[in-house]
């Protein structure tokens, strides 16, 4: 087994509050992008065209991404840096 020299941890709330049913696989594969290489804040220093170029997203479909993902209040985006936010707290 590899173990890894850090990580970051992924929320079930992803799949149980439906952001997998209702976000773009683009969307996901942005959002786990930047959790993967945020800091401890959740922040990521990453320029959008080489976020965009080692995600294979065109502009097009790279912008619509950022916007669910913004839209859906899981990421901040204050060019040049995101946050990676919590997710939203479930209401019972």
């Amino acid at each position: 087994m590899r173990w890894a020299k850090s990580y970051s941890i992924v929320d079930h709330g992803l799949l149980h509050q439906g952001f997998f049913q209702n976000l773009s696989v683009e969307a996901l594969a942005l959002y786990l992008f930047l959790v993967v290489v945020s800091d401890r804040e959740g922040k990521s220093y990453y320029a959008e065209k080489t976020i965009a170029d080692i995600l294979r997203l065109p502009r097009e479909k790279y912008s619509r991404a950022l916007s669910e993902l913004t839209l859906c209040r899981l990421v901040d985006f204050r060019r040049p840096y995101f946050w990676v936010k919590n997710l939203p707290i479930e209401k019972a």
